[in-house]
């Protein structure tokens, strides 16, 4: 199947998108129509890549899904990136055309996305031909560019089979019904929402509830006012809610998953105590479409994202080499057909990540149980060695959120000339409650080894974070 394909056989009667206005999958039919014939007419052909920059509206999929109708490549940006970066992916891309709601000063003709819907409803633009016969599963439909923590943004190939084959693999075990309500919080342009929100949904003819907010009081409305049955969301969203949210709200909603990041086993349980439903782990990353594991609800434990998707293979590459032993902590190594076919124009780049036989560095440490769940312990970047001995932040957070009053918090690593590393902990209280580092410290000393306790321990008013809410460890670094 390629990926433009998964909106058929919908009921055409039945809603794609709500929230700011209502669409069925009729009229969802008919628009992208009406844009891959604009598209067309606009010069966008086969191979040709065209960049979209857009907020969460219904525009983003008609462009997503048109672009690849006509076989070219669609690249969703970040669009919280600034010109001097957008412009970066343009270059990078050869990207012929950037579809944008906002103006942006770029290195390729652009059309405003209102512009292009206003052309599209005119229905004057000769109709366009149909999809090239001679492309296949495998060609590259996506460049999705990574966040760039370690140097340049690379653009990840991503092929029909990729995509469509990553939503096969989430839905067998996260059930969509064309019955379901998911929310759409998370940033259509990123790999998360874009795969298990709007692929999802569209593949299983659900509908999608678009909100461009991530306040908790709007999260909790639209639940509300529009009976949301599945919520994807990213910790932070998680750990607000379970402050803020009031538990009779959530009657509607069957299933909670939470990915970007780890959720921290006390923000899980908090937020189990207070609306009694588990929150249902995922883990992935953009080289892999992104999704590679997610717990399943009828085997649920804590601090792990669960055993890997059907279709998806996995292995904890140690050391030493020999027989894996459950527990033993190394890069976590994964296969399936959701791998990306490599970083665009990057061969080298590529070769680091992926070897000849198909298996993906993902550059995390972790470790399997016996029954095979994979726990993430931290980036391979991210971990802290302090006088020989490594130490795991995602450990060390999970200690400091113990700690009654305790709203966010990041521990990161930083140069120190005797220890080679030293431990910094950024602290957000929550309302109503003082930093009081002596009752961190206390703690922590009765919870978790000596050399583990941070150094420092910096009080922040918010965390920097990434547009789809993950805490920018790299931005505390370099402070």
């Amino acid at each position: 199947m390629f990926l433009h394909e998964i909106i058929k056989g919908a009921d055409p009667a039945h809603a794609v998108f709500e929230g700011e206005s209502r669409v069925t999958y009729g009229e969802l039919e008919q628009d992208l129509r009406q844009y891959r014939n604009c598209l067309y007419h606009m010069g966008v052909g086969r191979g040709d890549r065209v960049a979209l920059y857009s907020s969460n509206r219904p525009e983003f999929v008609y462009v997503y899904l048109a672009v690849v109708s006509l076989g070219a490549i669609i690249i969703p940006v970040n669009n919280s990136l600034v010109d001097r970066e957008v412009d970066y992916i343009i270059r990078d891309a050869g990207a012929r055309l950037l579809v944008t709601d906002t103006a942006l000063e770029v290195s390729c003709p652009s059309i405003d996305i209102h512009d292009l819907d206003f052309q599209a409803s005119r229905d004057t633009c000769p109709e366009a031909p149909q999809f090239p016969e001679d492309i296949t599963e495998d060609d590259v439909c996506a460049l999705v560019y990574t966040s760039g923590t370690t140097g340049s943004p690379k653009g990840a190939m991503l092929t029909h089979r990729n995509l469509v084959g990553n939503v096969e693999q989430f839905i067998s075990r996260i059930v969509f019904k064309p019955e379901d309500k998911v929310l759409c919080v998370l940033p259509m342009f990123h790999c998360y929402g874009l795969t298990t929100v709007v692929n999802a949904g569209l593949y299983a003819h659900s509908t999608i509830v678009i909100l461009r907010s991530k306040s908790p009081t709007e999260i909790i409305n639209t639940i509300v006012e529009h009976s949301v049955t599945i919520a994807i969301m990213v910790p932070p969203m998680y750990n607000l809610l379970a402050r803020r949210g009031d538990p009779s709200v959530m009657k509607t909603v069957h299933t909670f998953i939470s990915g970007g990041a780890s959720i921290p086993q006390p923000v899980a349980q908090a937020f189990y105590f207070r609306f009694r439903h588990p929150v249902q782990e995922g883990y992935g990353l953009t080289e892999a479409s992104p999704v590679v594991c997610v717990l399943p609800s009828a085997k649920p434990k804590y601090l792990t994202s669960g055993p890997v998707l059907p279709g998806v293979e996995a292995y904890i590459r140690t050391e030493n080499g020999g027989p894996y032993v459950a527990g033993t902590v190394g890069e976590l190594m994964v296969r399936g057909s959701n791998i990306m076919k490599g970083y665009w124009n990057k061969p080298e780049e590529t070769k680091k990540v992926l070897s000849e036989d198909g298996w993906l560095h993902t550059g995390d440490l972790a470790y399997m149980d016996a029954d095979k769940y994979i726990y993430i312990v931290d980036r391979i970047k991210d971990l802290i060695i302090v006088n020989g001995e490594n130490i795991y932040p995602g450990e060390v957070e999970d200690c400091i959120y113990e700690v009654e009053g305790i709203a966010e918090c990041a521990v990161v690593g930083h140069p120190d000339p005797l220890r080679g590393q030293a431990v910094w902990a950024y602290v957000v209280m929550k309302e109503g409650y003082d930093f009081d580092e002596n009752k961190i410290r206390k703690h922590m000393s009765k919870n978790i080894a000596s050399y583990k306790i941070p150094r420092r321990f910096i009080p922040m008013d918010a965390l920097p974070k990434n547009a789809t809410g993950k805490i920018l460890k790299r931005a505390l670094r370099d402070n």
